[in-house]
């Protein structure tokens, strides 16, 4: 496999550096040649700045991407967003020589250029398509059979699909396929390709992103889920993090957000304390305490029940 870089993002390292703890250690478990890369910027992000000035979001995309094609490294981003700007801008470039020159004639002044030759991986994709669903059934050491989880895909992760090419748009099978292979049961559900509607706190409209995060929760609430599955940090500020807020007003969901590199840390052997699970808003205790009651007594996960009343992971 070719060495990759890591493109963060803004979000995960401000604001949820736990996410990153559970990537670089999926990574080391895995043994997968990552590398860090000084300078990134943000990708930028596209609500704000290509809205505002759309040649300068080319250009910061671009630059991102012309620092991992001068170290010859492929990239992986465990942000959908990330990768969905950095994959729309690389599409415009290789498709246009005009605005590419353009975008380059800028670049050369910092001594870089674009060529559009990188792969740009989200980072649910790359471990189907690249790991490998039997590398990563191979390395269960604690299967998740029993569990219900929902799948949440996110607007970003497969769209746009002309620029990104991971899956199906709208009936995507990757995500589900790798959470199976880890033991789940990806459980049907109505608005499994709906927007998580965070976008909307950007733009001031905090009731409506509270209104579009309770549709989704609210038919999970009644489907016996043992915790949504994501892999997004704006899709996880949503369900977990605003979440937390509507229950605070005493609005009851209950639900358990895990990252994809959480669900996936814990059924290769990593710990909850490991794994920073106490750092959730919304408690994932009665996750972790099921999975303990079907693993069995003198399985690896027993004793979990005294280390998440040690660690807080029962919520914030």
């Amino acid at each position: 496999m070719k060495d990759f870089a890591v493109f963060w993002g803004c979000t995960i390292q401000a604001r949820f550096p736990f996410l990153e703890v559970s990537t670089r250690l999926v990574f080391e478990r895995f043994g997968l040649p990552y590398r860090d890369i000084d300078g990134f910027t943000c990708c930028p992000e596209k609500s704000l700045v290509n809205n505002i000035d759309h040649g300068l979001w080319e250009l910061t995309a671009a630059r991102n991407i012309a620092m991992v094609e001068e170290m010859g490294l492929n990239l992986v981003s465990p942000c959908t967003g990330c990768v969905s700007n950095l994959a729309t801008v690389n599409k415009e470039l290789c498709h246009d020589e005009a605005k590419k020159g353009a975008v380059n004639s800028m670049l050369k002044e910092v001594g870089l250029e674009v060529g559009g030759h990188a792969a740009l991986h989200h980072l649910v994709p790359f471990f189907h398509d690249e790991v490998g669903i039997n590398a990563v059934r191979s390395r269960v050491v604690i299967p998740m059979k029993g569990m219900r989880v929902a799948i949440h895909y996110g607007c970003h992760m497969i769209r746009p699909s002309h620029s990104l090419n991971n899956d199906d748009p709208l009936e995507p099978v990757k995500f589900d396929r790798l959470v199976e292979a880890l033991g789940c049961e990806s459980v049907k559900h109505r608005t499994k390709m709906m927007c998580c509607g965070q976008g909307l706190d950007r733009v001031d409209q905090h009731e409506n992103a509270l209104h579009m995060a309770r549709i989704k929760l609210r038919e999970l609430s009644s489907l016996d889920i043992d915790a949504m599955v994501l892999c997004c940090p704006s899709c996880y500020l949503q369900f977990d993090n605003n979440q937390f807020l509507m229950e605070k007003d005493g609005e009851k969901f209950g639900i358990p957000i895990l990252y994809f590199t959480e669900l996936l840390g814990l059924a290769v052997g990593y710990g909850a304390e490991e794994l920073g699970l106490m750092n959730h808003r919304v408690g994932v205790a009665p996750f972790l305490e099921k999975w303990e009651r079907i693993g069995g007594e003198g399985s690896e996960v027993g004793g979990l029940e005294s280390e998440l009343e040690d660690i807080g992971v029962f919520g914030l």
